[in-house]
């Protein structure tokens, strides 16, 4: 598990010698690039202490401004993020469950033409 996640965090090994669990850090940063929060998610997760956990980690991210928005990345910066590629991402990681694109719908889309 630890080499599926370490791309998420940098310090990945120095979390765990801290006794940090990965998955918050791993919320957060995603939230932190796909959010904002929909309360749809919460709902969807249908647990109170991981609802709680996702509203706290989107409040934190607000309070400290760390929305790296994914919308704002661009080719610049990542040179195989084409616009193609950026939208067919953005609908595989939309948050609200019912909006995101199923399995069905990405291997039909566009962008393996």
């Amino acid at each position: 598990m630890t080499t599926g996640v370490q791309c998420f965090h940098p310090d990945f090994d120095k979390l765990k010698e801290l006794g940090i669990e990965p998955e918050p850090v791993i919320l957060l940063k995603l939230l932190s690039v796909f959010g904002p929060l929909p309360d749809a998610l919460v709902d969807h997760v249908n647990n109170e202490e991981a609802g709680a956990l996702l509203k706290g980690l989107w409040e934190a991210i607000i309070a400290e401004n760390k929305n790296e928005n994914f919308e704002h990345w661009s080719e610049e910066t990542f040179p195989n993020l084409n616009d193609e590629a950026k939208r067919l991402i953005q609908r595989m990681t939309h948050l609200d469950p019912a909006k995101r694109a199923s399995m069905s719908d990405i291997i039909v889309d566009n962008y393996w033409e």
